[in-house]
């Protein structure tokens, strides 16, 4: 019978966990998430970070909210006005895939927050991970890791 408790309480604290980390890390099934829909999260996609400035410098940069552009209901900052000039006259060659999703994730098929410090430009789009280690992941794993990616995201 002690056991039997234990197990439950093992259980609860596991079902918790989970919970947290699903919670913290903006967690969902992918079927949950329109393919024309951003991460906001944080209120801004890509928590604030100036997608072009990943093309342009090789760098994540956090935008302003003075030069501030909606885009698909999202609202999206830069370090520039050339920055978001470039963005509004070419959003998707700078948005990033998946939503702004982690691109591990969605290859796993579900969806979870990125890290827009953690990054990779593979064939000239932007994707972003929650973390150095899945980022290695998914360059180890090449055009056949995005090939899955891209089939979770646009079948859902």
């Amino acid at each position: 019978m002690k056991a039997l408790k234990i197990v439950g309480v093992v259980v609860a604290v596991l079902v918790v966990g989970i919970f947290v980390f699903a919670k913290t890390n903006h967690v969902s099934p992918l079927g949950m998430v329109s393919s024309d829909e951003f991460d906001t999260y944080s209120g801004v996609a890509i928590k604030g970070y100036d997608p072009v400035s990943y093309f342009v410098s090789d760098k994540a940069q956090l935008g302003s909210q003075e030069y501030q552009y909606e885009w698909k209901e999202a609202k999206w900052y830069f370090v520039s006005e050339e920055n978001k000039n470039a963005f509004v006259n070419n959003p998707e060659m700078y948005a990033p895939q998946y939503g702004g999703y982690c691109g591990f994730a969605v290859n796993a098929g579900f969806t979870a927050g990125a890290d827009p410090t953690s990054y990779m430009i593979q064939d000239e789009k932007l994707y972003l991970f929650n973390g150095a280690e899945v980022k290695a992941e998914a360059k180890a794993g090449g055009s056949a890791f995005f090939d899955t990616a891209n089939t979770n995201w646009n079948k859902k």
